[in-house]
């Protein structure tokens, strides 16, 4: 795992699928840590960590002041539900807005630009694949802008919930592909 992430540069949308939580988050923290030491805001989305739990490993593993950074933006925490569907439903518009406006606020602030770990297993918890798949289909395989992005899928919910047919247009919508687990 740690061998791919040197491979990806800006503009990268990354699907990644995990078969397990611990490989999930051991890749989140090493991606989130490297945006950090190149200057870029750093995004994590989940529900699968508590934000304290989140804050914890991050202090623990990188020997920073988590708060410091929260408080100047440059490490955002917030729950999939808070990111992609505030208002109770996934809207591609409001979500796409976000996403442009955040790397606007970093560019202002001498950021070289984002990285976002976005974990999609809240849209499978909430009943909402169908908008899951709307979304990620919104979105080109390659940015136009200065972040990268890796969505993370469980290897049980990519089974569980897609057709073949389904996967390959997941896959059409990112590169690179990183689901040779599921």
């Amino acid at each position: 795992m740690a061998q791919r992430l040197q491979t990806i540069e800006k503009g990268n949308h990354i699907i990644a699928v995990y078969p397990t939580k611990e490989e999930k988050f051991n890749e989140a923290f090493a991606f989130l840590k490297a945006g950090l030491e190149r200057n870029e805001v750093v995004v994590i989305t989940t529900t699968d960590l508590s934000k304290d739990e989140i804050r914890a490993r991050m202090a623990n593993e990188w020997q920073l002041n988590i708060p410091t950074l929260e408080s100047r933006g440059d490490v955002i925490i917030r729950t999939t539900e808070e990111a992609y569907f505030p208002d109770g439903i996934p809207n591609i518009q409001r979500t796409n807005a976000l996403w442009t406006t955040l790397v606007e606020n970093c560019l202002c602030k001498g950021k070289t630009g984002m990285r976002v770990f976005g974990d999609m297993r809240a849209f499978f918890k909430s009943g909402f694949t169908k908008e899951l798949l709307e979304y990620e289909s919104s979105l080109e395989q390659r940015f136009n802008f200065p972040i990268i992005g890796i969505c993370a899928y469980d290897s049980k919910d990519i089974k569980n919930n897609f057709t073949a047919e389904q996967i390959g247009q997941l896959q059409h919508h990112h590169n690179p592909v990183w689901m040779e687990d599921y």
